[in-house]
């Protein structure tokens, strides 16, 4: 009884792992997120995508927006300026190290980043939340940042 249920067990794992010379693909589609998320387009090459964002992000303290504007390049770096609209005159700034992981589109950005993360998306990132998730709060439209020239 057993070795046939273990018989069938490995056929089922042959089957499913094994179709006729088919090669695995990896899809990065980012477009469907769901209604309550915005679209993004499916990444394309990281050498494409490395540059300059901007936009105002939603604040969450009493301010008028986060003006922010972040470089990304292709060693592994990003200037990172944020200025609180309303309360403070100029931007902060901080360079760091970011991770890019492909199988999520996303970046990290490291410690003196505070560990941001952005969906990485054709012509513009998206801020995500700690854990990776959209942002709350806001329509997801307003966290995005565009590239710029």
């Amino acid at each position: 009884m057993k070795s046939m249920l273990l018989l069938c067990l490995a056929a089922a794992v042959m089957v499913i792992g094994c179709k006729d010379g088919e090669k695995a693909t990896s899809t990065q589609d980012t477009t469907a997120l769901d209604t309550t998320r915005t679209a993004m387009p499916a990444v394309k090459p990281q050498s494409t995508w490395m540059g300059k964002y901007a936009g105002t992000l939603p604040c969450w303290k009493d301010c008028d927006g986060l003006k922010t504007e972040i470089e990304v390049r292709s060693d592994s770096t990003y200037t990172l300026a944020s200025q609180a609209l309303g309360q403070e005159d100029k931007p902060r700034v901080f360079n760091g190290t970011y991770h890019f992981d492909t199988a999520k589109s996303t970046i990290t950005l490291d410690a003196e980043g505070d560990h941001l993360k952005f969906l990485v998306g054709d012509g513009m990132l998206k801020k995500l939340d700690k854990f990776g998730d959209p942002e709350q709060g806001a329509p997801q439209e307003n966290y995005l940042l565009k590239r710029v020239e």
